[in-house]
C-alpha cells in the first residue's frame, strides 16, 4: 500500500473527505477519531495487511497517522 491508499483507508475508517487526512494528522486534531475511529482505523489495516499489522506490539498504542505509517513501514506492509 502506497502513501496515498494509507491516507484514502484512514479517511474511509473516520468517514471523513480525504482531504482532511494527512500523515501530521493526530488523534486529538479530528473529532472522529475517537475509540471507535480508533478501532476502525486497526480493524481496515488489519484487513489490507491480511492480519499482519494486528501481530505489531504498540501499533494500537499509536495516536498519529505518522508514527503508524513509520511502523508499518519498517515491518515492509507499506511503501
Amino acid at each position: 500500500m502506497n502513501q496515498k491508499k494509507f491516507i484514502s483507508l484512514i479517511s474511509k475508517s473516520l468517514n471523513v473527505k480525504e482531504n482532511k487526512v494527512t500523515l501530521d494528522l493526530n488523534f486529538e486534531d479530528i473529532e472522529e477519531w475517537d475509540s471507535i475511529g480508533h478501532l476502525s482505523i486497526l480493524s481496515s489495516l488489519d484487513k489490507v495487511t491480511k492480519g499482519k499489522s494486528t501481530k505489531i506490539k504498540g501499533l494500537s498504542n499509536q495516536k498519529s497517522l505518522k508514527k503508524i505509517w513509520e511502523i508499518l513501514k519498517k515491518k515492509n506492509l507499506v511503501k
